[in-house]
């Protein structure tokens, strides 16, 4: 329980680094093939029995999170140049 509840920061973690400047969406979408064998693993490590299915059920919500933080990050940049465009 303890692994979901910290994985659900995962879009909260998106906009603060994304904000200081650290990550991008160009960088996330860049890297995506890593982050999804990442989540996989992520994912059979906090499913509590061997199973495909609760794999598979712990895994789709982090993936759906982490396209989420992409759309964010994405939002984000797009506010700080429109930011940075008024001034």
């Amino acid at each position: 329980i303890l692994g979901c509840s910290i994985a659900f920061e995962l879009p909260v973690i998106a906009y603060i680094l994304t904000r200081i400047g650290i990550i991008t969406p160009t960088y996330l979408r860049k890297t995506r093939k890593f982050a999804v064998v990442i989540l996989l693993l992520a994912a059979a490590i906090i499913t509590p029995s061997p199973d495909f299915m609760s794999q598979m059920i712990v895994f789709i919500p982090l993936w759906i999170l982490f396209e989420l933080s992409i759309l964010i990050s994405a939002r984000v940049t797009k506010q700080m140049a429109l930011d940075i465009d008024e001034e």
